[in-house]
């Protein structure tokens, strides 16, 4: 699987989108977990989109670094 698209939402309800492993890393390490309100994590395998929005912190942030 690839990451297709990373939404992060924050508590402010800013969202802020990447398509980068790196960059989604960054922007939870840069906001700080008490910022972030979820993370919806779009992945693409075979052509197909496999959405995981409703993770908590800990298995999103794990989920990214599989990617």
């Amino acid at each position: 699987m690839n990451l297709h698209t990373c939404t992060i939402v924050l508590n402010n309800q800013l969202k802020l989108t990447s398509s980068s492993v790196d960059q989604s890393l960054g922007f939870i390490d840069q906001y700080g977990h008490s910022s972030i309100e979820k993370v919806l994590i779009d992945a693409s395998e075979n052509g197909q989109i496999h959405s995981f929005h409703h993770l908590s912190l800990e298995e999103s942030i794990e989920s990214l670094m599989d990617l």
